[in-house]
C-alpha cells in the first residue's frame, strides 16, 4: 500500500520513501490520489496543494513541493516540477 511506503511532511513540503517502506514500486496517479485524500483531512486543509494533473499521466509537483531522490525511483510514470 503507498501509504506504508512514503512519508508525506506537509508542513516542510517533502515526500520520502519511509525507511521500511518501497517494497514495490507505485504509479504517480496513485502518489496523486494519496496526496489528494491527504488533503482532504482538515488538519491538512490549511497547506498547499502538492501536486496539479497535466494529463491522466503527467503530473507535477508545486508550490515548492520537493520527493528525495529514493522515493522517486519508487514511482512508475511522469512526474515533473513547476520551477
Amino acid at each position: 500500500m503507498i501509504a506504508e511506503d512514503f512519508k508525506i511532511n506537509f508542513k516542510n513540503k517533502k515526500i520520502s520513501l519511509r525507511p521500511k517502506g518501497g517494497r514495490g514500486d507505485h504509479t504517480v496517479r496513485e502518489l496523486y490520489s494519496l496526496l489528494m485524500d491527504l488533503l482532504d483531512e482538515p488538519e491538512n486543509m490549511k497547506y498547499d496543494i502538492p501536486i496539479e494533473a497535466k494529463s491522466k499521466t503527467e503530473y507535477l509537483l508545486v508550490n515548492g513541493w520537493t520527493i528525495d531522490e529514493k522515493a522517486r525511483k519508487r514511482l512508475k510514470g511522469n512526474l515533473g516540477s513547476r520551477e
